[in-house]
């Protein structure tokens, strides 16, 4: 069966928290599968429609402030059910995730925090047990993710010239890893870059001479091929991929889940030595209150840890 994934990120546009990239594959009847509608007995891509199934959208559909995020959560920890992969705390998650684990979790801020946060285990279990069961043609294989904290950020920015760049050398990183952990011929949908439309030179840069054949590019969607060790590679880059293909939507879901762990613990650590400091979702319009309140604690190479430059 061929195989489908979905490569999103959340946290490319904060000066605080981490980027985070994840991939999400499938087995698929078929390339054009609407998983939505293969896996309708279990999933819904709207909140009106999900009457007790799993929301699986665009992270910034499911996830915000007053819904919190129980629905994120129990949507990404179900589907890792499904694999036989449960993590009962965000150390275990990161080491099914990631494959640095370790320096992920070495943060003077870091907390080993229990899961699930927000949604119910019983939940969990159950919405696993319905994923189990309407998939047929349509299966999950597993995440995959990459996580850049704000050092690292800013090094490989100052490194590439942009953080655009940044982006999509993590996405070749996971783009990767799905090549040694799946055989045969992979489909990638892969949510677009921000502003930028073209894709090809990239991709020939890091497939080393072999020849690339564009299929289409344009503003709104961009697609290639290329042929690695007798398999063939077919990644698209598409505007809005994540609210027109499950596979980019859960991804979306799974790097915002991440994220959001990550900054409950950057904000359980600052909001815990400044008295009265209202925690941060990390983006600019809120960064600066935070900053100012925290930098008075900082010690030396601090501010290049925390702080992005970009």
């Amino acid at each position: 069966m061929p195989i489908l994934i979905g490569i999103d990120e959340a946290g490319y546009g904060p000066a605080l928290g981490p980027l985070v990239v994840t991939s999400a594959a499938f087995n698929v009847p078929d390339e054009a599968a609407d998983l939505w509608r293969l896996l309708e007995t279990a999933v819904a891509r709207t909140r009106r429609n999900a009457a007790g199934r799993l929301l699986v959208a665009d992270s910034k559909v499911v996830y915000a402030n007053h819904s919190g995020l129980a629905d994120l959560e129990r949507a990404v920890l179900a589907f890792m059910r499904t694999r036989g992969r449960a993590a009962a705390s965000f150390r275990a998650l990161t080491e099914i995730l990631c494959e640095d684990a370790g320096a992920l979790c070495s943060s003077a801020w870091w907390n080993d925090t229990p899961l699930p946060v927000s949604a119910e285990p019983e939940s969990v279990e159950s919405a696993a047990a319905y994923l189990e069961a309407a998939q047929g043609d349509a299966r999950f294989l597993g995440f995959a993710t990459q996580v850049v904290r704000a050092g690292p950020f800013n090094q490989l920015a100052a490194k590439y010239g942009n953080k655009s760049v940044l982006l999509f050398q993590k996405n070749m990183l996971l783009i990767r890893r799905a090549m040694m952990e799946h055989g045969g011929d992979l489909s990638f949908v892969i949510d677009k870059h921000g502003g930028r439309h073209y894709y090809g030179q990239l991709l020939a840069n890091n497939f080393f001479g072999r020849p690339l054949r564009v299929l289409r590019q344009s503003p709104a969607f961009s697609s290639y091929e290329v042929d690695v060790d007798g398999r063939t590679l077919r990644l698209a880059f598409i505007e809005k991929a994540d609210a027109l293909h499950l596979p980019a939507a859960l991804a979306s879901m799974a790097s915002k889940y991440v994220r959001e762990l990550f900054m409950m613990c950057f904000n359980a650590y600052w909001c815990g030595r400044v008295e009265g400091l209202a925690p941060t979702a990390g983006y600019v319009a809120d960064s600066e209150r935070f900053i100012a309140a925290i930098r008075p604690l900082f010690k030396d190479g601090d501010e290049r840890e925390v702080i992005r430059e970009r």
